[in-house]
């Protein structure tokens, strides 16, 4: 019986210390009722779990009266420590691209009162995976990657919409011969199955071209099989082709196949009804300061720091 009201606790303490991380000095909190509700537990347990947290350190609480009870002083490393997962950790692209290394600089300045650590992978199939394993709380990756995964999967939801140019400037196409003008019958071009974002797009600017040999690369190896003669063509970032001087390259924007700011917004990614990440997230970040960031990092202003 003590260690099954040890474990009741335990997990009490886990769900109201997660409440908590989403809060701030000076916010009124549930009172014990409501509390009694939300973490679905017994008055008693909803008391202890308070008084655990607050011989930790991790709160100091100050009644006044009728108008309920507010949080005095925060520390949310060590509520976080009072957590089963005492670790925030996501999952968003390589940072090759200065759009990237702003993201990252800005997802580790707006946690840095947590314990945050981020993850790089490789195509968005693999940082999919991670979440759904639950290995990560939360992902990156563009807004068309987040729709599929939602209807597709199930088991995710997006938690937050950054805006177009979050996630990257843009696509183009990259072309072997510099004097053609898009997709030409027989070509070879580059598809790349982990990254859904440049499988559609490939699809979409093939579509009505005969006899096209879809050869299988990572996309960031797209301008190095140009040069080589690998492949005649490819889809790939606009960011990375500008960073990296390849401008001389037979560049095509993509002006012909719709509305592509799905590709370009960056999204947050959960898995389906983790509340308590979805909290931490609300609070903590704010897509103007996210950007903002970014902004700041590809313009020279600051440092990237990832």
């Amino acid at each position: 019986m003590a260690d099954l009201l040890y474990q009741r606790l335990g997990v009490a303490v886990n769900r109201l210390a997660q409440d908590l991380m989403s809060r701030k000095a000076g916010d009124r909190i549930p009172s014990v009722s409501e509390y009694e509700e939300i973490l679905q537990v017994s008055r008693g347990t909803v008391q202890n779990s308070v008084t655990y947290l607050k011989e930790k350190g991790a709160i100091s609480l100050i009644s006044r009266g009728y108008l309920g009870t507010y949080i005095e002083k925060i520390n949310y490393r060590r509520l976080q420590e009072c957590t089963f997962k005492k670790e925030l950790l996501a999952a968003m692209p390589l940072p090759y691209s200065l759009s990237y290394q702003g993201f990252a600089t800005a997802l580790y300045q707006v946690f840095s009162p947590l314990t945050f650590n981020l993850l790089y992978a490789r195509g968005a199939e693999s940082r999919l995976r991670l979440i759904s394993a639950d290995v990560c709380q939360f992902i990156v990756c563009s807004r068309y990657t987040a729709e599929e995964a939602v209807r597709t999967q199930k088991n995710v939801e997006i938690a937050m919409d950054f805006g177009p140019g979050s996630y990257l400037s843009g696509h183009v196409l990259v072309l072997r011969d510099p004097n053609a003008k898009g997709i030409e019958n027989g070509m070879r071009v580059a598809y790349d199955r982990t990254s859904p974002d440049q499988q559609h797009i490939t699809e979409l600017v093939c579509k009505g071209a005969e006899d096209i040999k879809y050869v299988e690369i990572h996309a960031h190896q797209t301008v190095s099989a140009i040069c080589s003669g690998r492949i005649d063509a490819g889809i790939w970032n606009l960011d990375e082709i500008l960073e990296s001087n390849h401008q001389d390259l037979n560049i095509i924007p993509l002006d012909n196949i719709g509305d592509v700011s799905a590709y370009s917004t960056a999204t947050v990614l959960v898995r389906k009804g983790d509340t308590a990440t979805k909290q931490i997230l609300e609070h903590y970040l704010d897509a103007d300061t996210i950007t903002g960031i970014q902004n700041d990092v590809k313009q020279g202003k600051i440092p990237a720091d990832y």
